[in-house]
């Protein structure tokens, strides 16, 4: 099919613009040869593991009698699933054959799909709900024998979005720091169907198909006489390769944003992208809300830095200092990531299109986020960059905690919502990097309820844990300082040992020292290193009181000889059955840093350095 339909939507690289075009603009960049790889022959998987003949006839015959998901075969969901499938067709997306073909067809595989129930946004910013298609290549996880468990993901490069936040929230608090009290303006744009944009090899789609039903909606059972087969042969919603693989093209466009930003002989009224009609114009706040200060940080960018352009997967952001003085950077800012998508996509023929082809931007979307301004939305984080905050907007919280009230109430949760739950707190955990601490219980029992494929029950330190998380979301959804989130030069230094009969601390910076004396019993009661780990948090305690620093959000540095007390710090390493005193330590440390809006590090010292 591909190769009898040269130069049509079925093509390699149908959707980008031809090597001849790209080269001359993108040569130069480290990840051109990848991109031009992939958009000539299509993305090949890197599989570390091939299986037998043998194996794939009996998991092509078993996924096929299997069928899909509940989540897509329940009676009020089939018709979404009907339509989104159908578009993929439509669009070009996917190829439809007939289940004899499937079984015919070489190297064939098949794996359900299932639907997920997400949020996006319309033309005015209004939350709206939406459902997605997931194709589960990690079927037959088990076994190790799915799409997903054969990649090898070393040959892969890491995508992970944390990255891209925190480069994002460094370049916002950089600016502030370097322009105190001026503002800085972001926009957002969102890559529309990104993963639909880039096709995959033959050979690897032939490794993930679907099978649905596209009439209207089957009357009584689903049989095989009105089932068909999809060769999806674009990049699937639930493969590992995935992200890595979009990220190749989509960091090339946000490096090229970048570097047209950055671009003083690019004037975008002389030039403007096929956008520029399209995109709001700037909105700023109020002259009387404060502007937060950024605290000195332990990393900087160069001094001349006042914008750049960054993103993750689908979504790009444009951050740029706003006053009198960079006019121009301000007008590049609001198209540098529109016109790098037209300078890389290939641009809508209009009319001309044999098939329905989508922009490549979210023009909805772009309606709503693509001006320049003081509040953004980026992964999912509501980034204000007048007061300096990164904050869990409202739908999130009230959707986060309310799952964790009802698991309270009820006392257990099933593995699929333990899962969801598992990925929530996650994403907060960036913001709040203490929140670590609490997911190893969650995480533990994400694992036995999918092994047992049972519901989890709550016992009451995984409780404890949750009533804390309801109170960590909430300091998420009141916004937390950049200046908690960033990689900070310390304000207060301290000290701390421990011994068989009691802790002490020093701290150079308040000239306070301390020391406690254990009892009998208490000596007995702890280990030398749950004795180091409670010396370091009483400390912080204590020298937090005498803190004389006018910083607001102060950042501690704990020095200690104790390899373990330090990574607790930071994580639960430690085992809770035998250590259930060290959990409430941690509850109580990050009780105490939230209070004090600090954030924390922790260093090791050899033990002949230790003068406690």
């Amino acid at each position: 099919v591909i190769d009898d339909s040269p130069g049509s939507h079925n093509s390699y690289g149908s959707e980008l613009r031809p090597p001849w075009q790209l080269e001359p603009l993108l040569r130069h960049h480290p990840s051109w040869q990848e991109f031009h790889d992939d958009m000539v022959y299509g993305i090949q998987y890197p599989f570390e593991k091939q299986i037998d003949e043998e194996t794939r006839q009996s998991q092509l015959k078993a996924n096929m009698e299997r069928g899909n998901h509940k989540s897509a075969l329940k009676e009020d969901e089939r018709q979404h699933v009907t339509k989104l499938m159908r578009t993929d067709v439509e669009n070009g997306y996917a190829v439809p054959i007939t289940a004899e073909g499937v079984r015919r067809l070489k190297d064939a595989e098949v794996y359900p799909v299932g639907l997920q129930d997400q949020n996006t946004i319309d033309e005015r910013g209004n939350v709206i709900p939406k459902k997605r298609v997931t194709h589960d290549l990690s079927h037959n996880r088990k076994t190790g024998e799915s799409v997903n468990q054969r990649v090898d993901m070393t040959q892969l490069k890491p995508a992970m979005y944390g990255h891209a936040m925190s480069r994002v929230l460094h370049l916002i608090h950089h600016i502030r720091r370097r322009h105190p009290g001026k503002r800085i303006l972001c926009n957002k744009f969102d890559i529309d169907k990104a993963y639909r944009r880039l096709h995959t090899r033959a050979s690897t789609a032939a490794k993930c198909i679907a099978m649905w039903f596209l009439d209207d909606m089957w009357k009584g059972e689903a049989s095989e006489k009105n089932s068909v087969g999809l060769v999806l042969t674009r990049l699937p919603f639930g493969s590992s390769p995935a992200p890595d693989k979009f990220c190749t093209v989509s960091e090339t466009v946000f490096d090229l944003g970048g570097d047209l930003l950055a671009c003083e002989e690019w004037d975008p009224t002389a030039l403007p992208s096929p956008y520029a009609d399209v995109i709001p114009q700037p909105k700023r706040l109020d002259d009387d809300i404060p502007f937060g200060a950024a605290e000195e940080a332990d990393v900087s960018l160069d001094e001349s830095c006042v914008g750049g352009v960054d993103g993750y997967i689908d979504d790009g952001i444009t951050v740029a200092l706003d006053t009198p003085e960079t006019t121009g950077l301000i007008s590049r800012a609001a198209q540098a990531v529109a016109m790098a998508l037209f300078l890389i996509f290939r641009p809508l023929a209009k009319g001309l299109e044999a098939i329905n082809r989508p922009d490549i931007l979210s023009v909805r979307k772009m309606l709503a986020e693509g001006g320049l301004c003081e509040l953004v939305i980026f992964l999912g984080w509501l980034i204000n960059t007048r007061l300096l905050t990164v904050a869990l907007p409202e739908e999130k919280y009230i959707a986060y905690s309310t799952q964790i009230q009802e698991c309270l109430d009820a006392r257990r949760i099933s593995g699929e919502k333990l899962k969801t739950l598992v990925g929530r707190l996650n994403h907060v955990c960036y913001v709040i990097p203490d929140g670590r601490h609490f997911m190893s219980r969650l995480r533990n029992l994400e694992k036995a309820s999918a092994d047992s494929n049972r519901f989890a029950t709550l016992d009451d330190e995984t409780r404890a844990d949750l009533r804390l998380w309801l109170t960590f979301l909430k300091s998420a959804r009141d916004g937390i300082s950049i200046n908690r989130i960033v990689f900070r030069k310390p304000t207060l230094q301290s000290y701390s040992d421990a011994s068989e009969f009691g802790i002490g601390g020093y701290s150079p910076s308040t000239g306070v020292a301390w020391r406690y004396e254990f009892t009998d019993e208490q000596q007995l009661a702890f280990t030398l290193n749950c004795k180091e780990y409670i010396g370091v948090v009483v400390d912080s305690v204590i020298q937090s009181q005498y803190d004389q620093s006018p910083c607001p959000y102060p950042c501690y540095l704990h020095w200690s000889d104790s390899t373990s007390s330090i990574g607790w710090m930071r994580k639960s390493n430690f085992s809770f059955g035998e250590m259930p005193v060290h959990a409430e330590i941690a509850r109580f440390h990050a009780r105490h840093m939230m209070e004090m809006n600090a954030c924390h590090y922790s260093q090791h010292l050899p033990g002949v350095d230790n003068i406690i």
